[in-house]
């Protein structure tokens, strides 16, 4: 390589949310379940994996919610009963 040779720095790449992260990783698993059922994977190792999936996707959106009420709290709107019921769809 030419000493006198300057190489542009390269950019970095933006930091991905810890929640984009965790959907990467949860895409990555459902492909790894896929496989193993095109393979012809046993049942009970099936299983496991849509459970570790299944854990994945809730920790997932616990981690949303948090956020959610983060933000209406620093922006001091109110967290009432409705306001509950509607993020969390209950009844």
């Amino acid at each position: 390589m030419n000493p006198h040779h300057q190489t542009m720095p390269k950019q970095a790449k933006p930091k991905q949310s810890p929640s984009l992260t965790r959907l990467a990783r949860i895409e990555g698993q459902l492909r790894g379940v896929r496989r193993m059922m095109e393979e012809g994977a046993g049942c009970g190792e099936i299983i496991t994996q849509i459970s570790a999936v299944r854990e994945a996707v809730a920790m997932l959106g616990a981690e949303i919610l948090k956020d959610e009420i983060v933000c209406r709290i620093d922006e001091k709107k109110d967290i009432d009963d409705t306001y509950l019921k509607n993020l969390l769809r209950m009844k």
